[in-house]
């Protein structure tokens, strides 16, 4: 459907989504540089690459031609970036396993008292 010139989405630029981008990029990496959990760091670390997707996708919606190599590497870096949430959630899980803990501080820890 066309976007009639009433409509609020009419004014959106890719200003705006970068803006939107920025934004979530700082909340993830305030989580990555503050948070001791590691499936918080993990989530933090997702932000970060679903603000990467806008700023491609952003930048071939708003380009003079069309081309759809904004897109198909948007859907590329998703695919790789669940693959990476799969295998950190696999490494969260064994490092519970193996210290009962998630919390990076405590695995340290515990990881230092056992070596000596």
């Amino acid at each position: 459907l066309p976007i009639m010139k009433t409509s609020f989405l009419y004014c959106l630029t890719a200003n705006h989504f970068q803006l939107v981008s920025l934004l979530l990029f700082s909340i993830g990496l305030l989580g990555v540089m503050t948070s001791k959990n590691l499936i918080k760091i993990l989530i933090s670390i997702e932000f970060m690459v679903n603000s990467i997707n806008i700023i491609f996708v952003s930048f071939a919606t708003y380009r003079a031609n069309i081309s759809y190599t904004g897109y198909s590497i948007a859907i590329f870096v998703s695919a790789i970036s669940a693959l990476v949430m799969a295998i950190g959630l696999y490494f969260i899980y064994h490092i519970y396993k193996k210290y009962g803990s998630i919390d990076i501080s405590e695995v340290y820890k515990i990881s230092k008292e056992k070596k000596c």
